[in-house]
């Protein structure tokens, strides 16, 4: 079967996996960038003669990083281990670009792109991916579909009810989406975040158990090395929210973008840094949620350190799930929908002793 599996029209219908289609050998979004970059070189320049169709395939495979190190492998001596680690592939032509990432249990996981495509997958116990879907979030009647107006950065859930928020940037927004993303609920503009960059929105966001709301700005500067969160008491979609705020200090060098809350109600967030000298790394970091509070500067402590020969590329999401008793961070990167960057997806066990639970 072929298509979306979800609506795009707000219809009442709930996420279904989709039976996969044959892998193709060349995935649309790989071949525009190969045919940019070779125009770009002087190595090819040609025009097209027509428009390369698109692809709907809903199938997602994977691949062993050519980096990976032999599993598993400890990070320093810190309580992070990395015990797997995949190149997500497809050849559907939206595929790409992950900017959040959910764990729903089971190596079940939800991936959000920068351009308001979901792809959920579930990851096996040896390593394949199963029953995947790609489909676009549902927009409201008459919403624009500009990459301006779709640019989803963040994505957290509620447990109880089964709906989902969704951070935007440059229309700064949160929106509430019913169980199974059947349709879009409620659509929040707070007032707090309207004058953040236009590419410094709602990076990371998390629902605490206990109700609240966290927002993280990626770029929304206090002063040098400093940057801006937003508490919401209530739902952040919803007309007039307000919140309250605080201050993040980031590793130095690093910006958040991604968070999500551990079992013992503790916060792991992840944050990324890229310059010409280094390259690409990653960090990831514990806050203490009790830090958290109107006015406060929250410091995260760094407990891991992601950075080559391990595999690392633009790491933007990160998520929560357990497996037994074992809590399992699983953590992905943006690829920007580039031929020399990588979907990669790694998985970590966090051995550190929990401390008591907090909300």
């Amino acid at each position: 079967m072929k298509g979306r599996s979800l609506p795009s029209d707000g219809e009442d219908r709930a996420v279904e996996p989709i039976e996969a289609e044959p892998r193709g050998r060349v995935a649309l979004r790989r071949a525009l960038a190969l045919t940019s970059l070779l125009f770009f070189l002087g190595t090819g320049a040609f025009v097209a003669d027509s428009p390369i169709p698109g692809n709907d395939s809903q199938q997602i495979t994977v691949r062993t990083p050519r980096d990976l190190p032999r599993l598993p492998h400890q990070l320093g001596n810190g309580p992070l281990t990395l015990v797997g680690g995949w190149e997500l592939q497809s050849d559907n032509s939206e595929f790409g670009g992950f900017s959040a990432l959910h764990a729903m249990g089971n190596g079940r996981l939800i991936a959000l792109s920068d351009a308001a495509i979901l792809a959920g997958f579930t990851i096996t116990a040896k390593g394949r991916a199963q029953d995947s879907f790609i489909a676009p979030l549902p927009v409201r009647k008459g919403e624009p579909s500009t990459k301006k107006d779709q640019d989803s950065e963040s994505l957290t859930f509620d447990p109880v009810s089964g709906r989902y928020w969704v951070g935007f940037e440059q229309r700064h927004r949160i929106r509430r989406y019913a169980p199974g993303f059947a349709r879009a609920e409620a659509t929040g503009k707070p007032l707090a975040m309207q004058e953040w960059p236009n590419n410094g929105g709602a990076e990371a966001m998390v629902r605490l158990r206990d109700g609240r709301f966290l927002v993280f700005s990626e770029s929304r500067s206090i002063r040098p090395g400093v940057t801006v969160g937003l508490i919401f008491r209530g739902d952040p979609a919803e007309t007039g929210a307000k919140a309250v705020s605080f201050a993040y200090q980031p590793p130095q060098g690093y910006r958040i973008t991604d968070i999500a809350q551990l079992p013992d109600g503790r916060l792991i967030a992840l944050h990324r840094r890229f310059n010409l000298a280094e390259g690409v790394s990653a960090k990831i970091a514990l806050i203490d949620t009790n830090t958290v509070r109107a006015k406060a500067l929250v410091r995260p402590r760094v407990i891991a350190t992601l950075k080559p020969p391990l595999p690392v590329d633009n790491m933007e999401g990160i998520a929560v799930d357990r497996e037994g008793r074992r809590t399992i961070l699983w953590v992905i990167a943006d690829d920007n929908y580039l031929l020399l960057q990588r979907s990669l997806l790694l998985k970590f066990e966090l051995s550190e002793p929990p401390s008591s639970p907090r909300s």
